[in-house]
């Protein structure tokens, strides 16, 4: 008897492990887009999460009064948009010309962006070479 209610302990243990597992994996599911895709279908977008990469445009970063907000344009081809991150972290290689990945969601015109990442230039060559020329598949 005390061995059937172990096996049923584990049997269960690993079904609830699995299911948490499963439900983690479908809410880190975020989709990459192109700025020109967002704003060409933004009703689309509105409230859904999801990722853009790009370069920041250059003169365009500006930090709010406290240093907690940041704002800043960010260039994919032709098309720019407007960025807003409430953060006071910053990765270091953020400035002007960096490319970043942001991640958030589109409202009214700005993308608000809860994840901001740098692509260090050195790390990712070969791939940014990749990336400009298979740009138009994104």
């Amino acid at each position: 008897m005390p061995k059937t209610k172990f096996i049923i302990a584990i049997l269960g243990l690993s079904i609830i492990s699995i299911g948490w597992m499963v439900l983690d994996f479908k809410t880190e599911e975020v989709p990459f887009i192109s700025v020109s895709d967002l704003l060409e279908h933004h009703e689309s977008f509105s409230q859904e999460k999801f990722r853009l990469g790009g370069n920041v445009i250059k003169g365009s970063i500006q930090y709010s009064e406290n240093k907690l907000d940041i704002y800043f344009n960010l260039k994919q081809g032709d098309a720019t948009l407007p960025i807003t991150h409430h953060s006071a972290a910053v990765p270091d290689l953020f400035k002007d010309g960096s490319q970043v990945i942001v991640e958030g969601v589109y409202h009214e015109g700005i993308f608000i962006a809860e994840n901001l990442m740098t692509k260090c230039a050195s790390r990712y060559e070969e791939e940014s070479n990749y990336e400009s020329v298979g740009e138009q598949s994104i």
